[in-house]
């Protein structure tokens, strides 16, 4: 049993050690190709090919629609630059409207404001010329109260006269 954990443990060190041999051959020679000159050379018409292709795939399909009297992609993108600019448009203009609303709020608010000082002005107004009206009728009653004159005392009749 010992000789086959042995023989385990030896395959997996042979194992771990012919990966690592391996990862470092592919590393160097990836290094080396994806860095040659002819090799970037041939990616770059391959992926200059692709590029013509879908252009005229993208040319093809829209040709097409618009045969069919479909909106292209480039319809597409001319309406959603549209919708884009109108919801922009849109969004500054109710941000006005909130700022304006807000505005009339505190206006609304400085002119009830200003109305009940006015009322509590005429109020206060009122109550002293109720005072003085009271004041004026006590002072009014008094002179027009007539004021007994004192009948000069009768003489008395003395004794002796």
């Amino acid at each position: 049993m010992a000789e086959k954990n042995d023989l385990f443990g030896e395959l997996e060190e042979l194992s771990s050690g012919f990966y690592k041999q391996w990862e470092q051959s592919m590393t160097g020679w990836w290094d080396e190709v994806l860095e040659s000159p002819p090799f970037l050379q041939a990616m770059g018409k391959n992926l200059e090919g692709m590029a013509r292709g879908r252009g005229a795939y993208e040319e093809a399909v829209d040709d097409t629609l618009q045969k069919m009297h479909l909106p292209t992609r480039g319809d597409l993108t001319r309406v959603l630059r549209v919708a884009s600019l109108l919801e922009d448009k849109l969004l500054s203009m109710e941000d006005t409207l909130l700022k304006l609303g807000d505005q009339l709020v505190a206006a609304e608010k400085d002119a009830v404001q200003a109305r009940v000082e006015a009322a509590e002005a005429r109020l206060e107004a009122r109550e002293q010329l109720a005072a003085m009206s009271d004041r004026l009728a006590g002072l009014e009653a008094r002179l027009a109260a007539p004021t007994k004159k004192k009948k000069p005392a009768a003489k008395r009749a003395t004794k002796g006269s």
